[in-house]
């Protein structure tokens, strides 16, 4: 199961092969992490993008060809971000906003296609950690039976951050990426012992049963890792068990849309934010 990411896998013969090199080539989430959560207002905002499949960490670096967008919005702007290089294995973006409040920042990358076989696209989707989509998907004779399949993912990362002292939040706002969460109470305001409630949404409207995980990162301390299902209007409750950087995030797969190409699509999305001690 993807819960904590790790991934337990007996291979058989070349076929479980080539699966294990499929899922180790797109498996990997993409967070932004901001290097702190509260900047002055007037100074400069950077955030890292990082992708692997240790919360966290970046095992390497997306560069910025791949990035479709990248956006700071706050109650009431949205500025397109246009600095975006590579340090290390991370992406970084830098931005300086003026003007006290919240900010979201939100990145967006472009679709890439890998061929997959048909048979074992099943074990794909249970592997990232969605057993009950592919269920679904099963028990309604959807899953595909042909010997190969081209399969597309894209992914989507969102942060909160602080500008100054007060202003308003924008934690709220829908930014319309295909697949994003909605906090609905400010994370910024969480205590351990608290629950954030999101709302899960797909092309705008609420992603009723998915399945959904939640991690924290804990400074000297092995991270956490919990999984949970959203509701009938697409809510998910996340219980804030422990101070930390915390990160929800989930995988969508539905049908390609006629003429992309695909067959199948893969909506990777991530929300970051950071809980501190009372």
């Amino acid at each position: 199961m993807r819960t904590g990411h790790k991934i337990v896998l007996v291979i058989a013969g070349a076929a479980g092969a080539v699966l294990l090199a499929q899922r180790l080539a797109d498996a990997h989430d993409f967070w932004l992490v901001p290097d702190a959560f509260q900047i002055a207002d007037g100074g400069v905002l950077s955030v890292r993008g990082q992708t692997s499949s240790k919360f966290p960490t970046s095992e390497s670096a997306v560069t910025p060809d791949r990035v479709t967008e990248v956006r700071v919005l706050g109650a009431n702007e949205d500025v397109r971000v246009t600095d975006v290089t590579v340090a290390g294995t991370s992406m970084l973006l830098r931005h300086r906003p003026t003007g006290a409040g919240q900010r979201i920042v939100a990145a967006a990358l472009a679709w890439r296609s890998v061929r997959a076989s048909g048979p074992g696209f099943k074990r794909y989707i249970e592997l990232e950690g969605n057993a009950a989509l592919a269920a679904r998907y099963e028990r309604a004779g959807m899953l595909p039976k042909t010997d190969s399949i081209t399969r597309r993912y894209a992914k989507y990362a969102k942060v909160l951050v602080q500008v100054g002292s007060g202003g308003p939040t924008a934690f709220g706002r829908v930014l319309g990426q295909p697949a994003e969460f909605i906090p609905l109470s400010d994370p910024a305001r969480l205590r351990a012992g608290d629950t954030l409630a999101l709302r899960l949404l797909y092309r705008g409207r609420p992603l009723a049963q998915a399945s959904v995980h939640a991690g924290v990162a804990r400074a000297g301390e092995a991270p956490l890792d919990f999984s949970f299902e959203a509701d009938a209007q697409g809510i998910v409750r996340v219980p804030i068990s422990q101070v930390g950087l915390w990160n929800v995030r989930t995988l969508h797969v539905v049908p390609s849309d006629p003429g992309t190409g695909a067959d199948w699509d893969s909506h990777f999305a991530t929300l970051v934010f950071s809980v501190a001690g009372r």
